[in-house]
């Protein structure tokens, strides 16, 4: 099992955490308790991770009810959106791709497909902050080196991120699902 410490050791790689309390919360609906706990162990503070293509931005609490604009709530006449459910909070996007955390899982969507259709990707939000940060840190370390000329990921990075998931999730069918849903297939 993924600890908070182990997760926010793994995100510390990419930008800064620190303690966050559920007062911070600025949200029209109560706190998840598994957010509240993600948010007072691990604590992402406006976390940007390079990804292949779009980075991935995980929001402080603070900002979080502010990210859900656009998918709960229309920002130019703050009408609710058609089709989103109220019990999604979106904890992390890849651009404006929101990974949504509905009852402890973490789903992910694409958006401007017309209706909302989000699929499960983790189990819960430690394990997608740990399975961000690890494939940001193989991007990082490739470097430019991580795409060919064509910009497809060199076999090398991806067999790597393959095994590092793999030794995290303890799981490398778990790996190569999230490889293949992060597009690195």
């Amino acid at each position: 099992m993924l600890t908070p410490t182990r997760v926010r050791e793994l995100l510390e790689v990419h930008g800064t955490c620190r303690s966050q309390e559920a007062s911070e919360w600025t949200g029209d609906i109560p706190l998840p308790d598994a957010l509240a706990v993600f948010y007072r162990e691990v604590g992402p503070d406006n976390i940007t991770i390079e990804g292949y293509g779009n980075p991935i931005f995980i929001p402080s609490l603070s900002q979080l009810w502010d990210r859900q604009t656009s998918y709960r709530w229309n920002g130019l006449t703050s009408e609710p959106i058609t089709g989103w459910d109220n019990d999604w909070i979106v904890v992390a996007d890849e651009g404006a791709d929101p990974f949504i955390y509905y009852h402890g899982r973490i789903l992910f969507a694409l958006h401007g497909e017309g209706a909302w259709e989000p699929r499960e990707i983790y189990p819960d939000i430690n394990s997608m902050a740990a399975c961000m940060a690890t494939l940001g840190s193989v991007v990082v370390n490739a470097g430019n080196e991580f795409t060919d000329d064509e910009s497809f990921i060199r076999p090398e990075f991806r067999a790597e991120a393959i095994s590092r998931l793999t030794t995290l999730l303890g799981s490398e069918n778990e790996a190569e699902i999230i490889i293949e849903t992060a597009g690195w297939d």
